[in-house]
């Protein structure tokens, strides 16, 4: 689904002829996620894999490969992440592969999403049960920047879901990708305050103790962004990423306030030293709470 481009991709698609192949045009822009549910709507296969225009599948039986994976999941499983896998990956990122299990239960999903948060990562490291898209009421398109996290965490509420190192999609990396382009001046801060403050809504009616949520969040979200705002000041591109950190993050019941914010941002070297040491101690006690 050509979602309004303007750079000859249109062109290109409508030269194609494979029976195995449908193309739309869309004749307005619908985001991101406006375009998704637009697709989700039209999948017939049980097992969908997404892929971005950027991203391509490794190898000619990569589609099989990701079919004999779910052959091997539980029935109930919503969606898989493949690509699990970092090299040379350090801090949470290697905290993550350390500590999370091949299928993730409902119980412990807010809870890994709010320490890691959106594990599946780029939409192409996904293929996904199709008709859980519609049953869990579509991806939100009023979060074009974060939607894709709130919609796994919530469906990760309601349903397992798995994790593959299986190497099946190459997520290019280049400054002209969405996650770049779409959070230049901070757009995707205000929504990733939204959805963490859903989670930790969600711990505290699961009873986890608030202060250790918050300072978590404090470590793992506000330091790291105002490492990156601090980042962008540096090199001239103005204080507007700090600013809207504050306004995003800041005074959010889940996050401590700004002296406390600054403090742990020096404390923690900007969310990197004490983060997984913090959320680590976390999981266990979780993991010795609910699965006692």
């Amino acid at each position: 689904s050509d979602d309004g481009s303007n750079d000859g991709t249109a062109e290109y698609l409508r030269s194609l002829s494979d029976e195995r192949v449908r193309v739309y045009i869309q004749p307005r822009n619908l985001g991101i996620f406006g375009n998704l549910n637009f697709l989700f709507a039209c999948a017939e296969s049980p097992i969908t894999q997404i892929l971005c225009q950027d991203d391509f599948l490794l190898g000619s039986d990569a589609l099989e490969r990701i079919l004999a994976i779910w052959g091997d999941l539980p029935k109930e499983t919503a969606f898989l992440r493949c690509n699990h896998r970092y090299v040379g990956a350090s801090g949470l990122v290697r905290l993550q592969l350390e500590v999370l299990p091949a299928i993730i239960d409902p119980r412990d999903s807010d809870f890994y999403f709010f320490i890691f948060g959106c594990i599946p990562g780029n939409l192409s490291n996904v293929s996904v049960r199709t008709r859980i898209i519609a049953q869990m009421g579509w991806y939100r398109a009023d979060l074009p920047y974060a939607g894709d996290f709130e919609f796994w965490s919530r469906t990760g509420r309601a349903w397992p879901w798995a994790l593959s190192k299986s190497n099946v999609v190459q997520v290019r990396k280049h400054m002209e990708q969405a996650s770049v382009t779409l959070n230049r001046s901070g757009e995707l801060l205000p929504q990733l305050g939204h959805v963490v403050q859903g989670l930790y809504d969600e711990l505290l009616a699961q009873g986890h103790a608030s202060f250790g949520l918050r300072i978590t969040a404090t470590v793992s979200y506000v330091a790291r962004q105002i490492d990156v705002g601090l980042r962008r000041a540096l090199k001239g591109n103005g204080w507007g990423y700090l600013r809207l950190v504050n306004e995003s993050f800041v005074g959010n019941a889940c996050f401590l306030g700004k002296s406390s914010s600054w403090l742990i941002y020096v404390i923690s070297g900007g969310g990197r030293i004490l983060g997984p040491t913090m959320a680590k101690r976390l999981i266990n006690r979780h993991m010795a709470s609910v699965h006692r």
